[in-house]
């Protein structure tokens, strides 16, 4: 069986300054979802020493062009931690990321458990979300090979998360309001990228659900007070430094970054 620990140590050093990688040894490799998902436990509890404790989740692969490109049939998660999560304006330092991958999506706090039980759904997931706010995921893959590595890797690498910029709350949400929402990204002033939260499957109340059924298949919950990010709304976008980065939403919202 692959060494989920040694997977771990060879992830967590491959961060800047560390060197990417290119792939996982056979020793390391995760064969399996639940081998990956093992890696990215023992990879959590060495980033966690420097990075804070887990604050919530990222959920990724919640569209048909994200599930393409890294040939999944599902969505997959990965852990936000607190010292990772900030407030826009936010700045990001590119000299310490393999990659800036910018990706608009919806936030929300969890306001209740979502413990094992009860076969959740998206109507569940309404009465279980306290908070909304815009976000921005940067995501990083630890990576040369991005995304040829595959999924069990990118899982592994903690779902490719790394930093979590978030928006204002959004006043009197509704779902209906929430599902039909829609986004712009500019850079440097310049439109390029149209999204909408229909591009994620089910919205991101159903986003919320699977997540919950996945922790408790894993024998965890997920929990008031955490914030989970429920998928981008518009395809990636590569930043790079010198970039003035905005996503501005009809909830309303925005939230901007400047990358350096």
């Amino acid at each position: 069986m692959p060494d989920p620990a040694a997977a771990a140590r060879m992830l967590f050093a491959a961060r800047r300054p560390g060197t990417a990688l290119n792939n996982l040894p056979p020793e390391a490799l995760p064969r399996d979802l639940a081998e990956a998902y093992a890696a990215q436990d023992a990879l959590v509890a060495l980033l966690a020493v420097q990075s804070g404790p887990v604050a919530g989740y990222k959920v990724g692969c919640t569209n048909a062009s994200a599930r393409e490109m890294l040939q999944l049939d599902s969505p997959f998660s990965g852990r936000c931690f607190a010292q990772e999560i900030t407030t826009a304006p936010a700045m990001v330092d590119s000299s310490e990321l393999h990659m800036v991958g910018i990706e608009p999506e919806i936030a929300v706090r969890i306001q209740r458990d979502m413990a094992p039980g009860t076969a959740w759904t998206d109507n569940d997931a309404v009465l279980c979300v306290g908070e909304i706010m815009p976000a921005i995921e940067i995501v990083e893959s630890r990576f040369a090979t991005w995304p040829l590595m595959g999924i069990l890797s990118a899982v592994a690498d903690n779902g490719v998360h790394r930093h979590l910029i978030l928006g204002k709350g959004v006043p009197d949400w509704s779902r209906e309001k929430i599902e039909r929402s829609q986004v712009t990204l500019s850079v440097n002033g310049k439109c390029v990228s149209e999204g909408c939260a229909a591009n994620v499957d089910g919205g991101p109340f159903a986003v919320v659900a699977w997540l919950a059924n996945h922790l408790n298949a894993r024998g965890l919950t997920l929990r008031a007070g955490e914030i989970v990010t429920t998928g981008v709304m518009t395809d990636i976008f590569d930043g790079g430094p010198g970039e003035s980065i905005s996503a501005d939403f009809d909830l309303p919202g925005q939230v901007t970054v400047t990358v350096s």
